[in-house]
């Protein structure tokens, strides 16, 4: 998590709101065009999708959710000339450089989202496969009961030809002994895909590698999962001006796109997430 930057937070100013349009051109509903600048936009993550706020103080006052089940951007990944949140229990939200504007500051938010499939999952993993940003979703319920049968497809795919995410076929994961459950999917550096498994019956846990999720995967050591783990975490909040948020707020997630900052934002209580949603705004010079 990244802690809250210092810096004096101001309110946008008129010409910086935001205007709902209908862009009918793509496949991916669209929400809104951000005219983005450097106040900070800041939205709330609702069941029917983000909606514009003034800050995180004016959120709403939502019980604290576990985490598996809570409603919050999981991971931002840069694709293109867009970043691509993945909302847990939700689906994708898009924030691209609107074409028809010659100002680079200029964005389209879209989503794309299957609620009723995924509301009744956790989004763990997202990635690129085969160039297009993708999600794993499993059933976690260490903080509950038994959960919803395993989902039919594991994986799902941002097209930019279809308005709903897309399930994706991991030959890897359907050769797993029956009753076998993928929890997490990483590509590594070396070339090689990791990934953690499940036997919800015993709550037994095994680790794989594969070359390609074409075929079955290679169990490994615990030892060698964990020493493959190339991500990062930043620690020099320092180098991003984040506007500082209420006590009890954290950071999740940042990205950048050209000088356009995106920021995930939650309410935490220990294990708990209340109202989460994102920030945006444009870097000075």
């Amino acid at each position: 998590m990244f802690g809250a930057c210092s810096q004096t937070e101001k309110p946008a100013p008129a010409n910086q709101t935001l205007d709902i349009q209908t862009f009918a051109s793509s496949a991916w509903p669209a929400l809104a065009l951000l005219k983005t600048g450097e106040f900070p936009l800041w939205f709330e993550l609702g069941a029917d999708g983000p909606f514009h706020i003034e800050n995180p103080v004016s959120a709403a006052l939502l019980p604290y959710t576990p985490w598996p089940h809570a409603r919050f951007v999981t991971a931002i990944q840069r694709w293109g000339n867009s970043l691509v949140m993945t909302v847990n229990r939700d689906g994708f939200l898009i924030l691209s450089a609107d074409a028809a504007s010659t100002k680079s500051t200029d964005l389209v938010l879209y989503r794309v989202a299957e609620s009723s499939l995924w509301d009744s999952y956790t989004a763990a993993s997202s990635f690129l496969l085969e160039g297009k940003p993708a999600v794993l979703l499993y059933r976690n319920d260490f903080f509950s009961g038994p959960a919803m049968p395993l989902s039919a497809s594991q994986v799902y795919v941002l097209h930019s030809s279809s308005p709903i995410p897309q399930p994706a076929s991991i030959p890897a994961f359907e050769k797993l002994p029956e009753g076998w459950e993928a929890e997490v999917l990483r590509l590594e550096p070396d070339g090689f895909w990791y990934y953690r498994a499940k036997e919800k019956a015993s709550n037994d846990t095994a680790y794989f590698r594969a070359r390609d999720l074409a075929a079955a995967g290679e169990e490994i050591s615990v030892e060698e999962w964990r020493n493959s783990d190339s991500r990062n975490t930043v620690s020099d909040t320092g180098s991003f001006p984040l506007p500082p948020l209420p006590e009890g707020f954290a950071y999740h997630s940042i990205e950048l796109l050209g000088n356009i900052l995106l920021a995930a934002w939650e309410e935490q209580l220990d294990a708990g997430i209340g109202a989460a949603g994102f920030m945006v705004m444009v870097l000075s010079p």
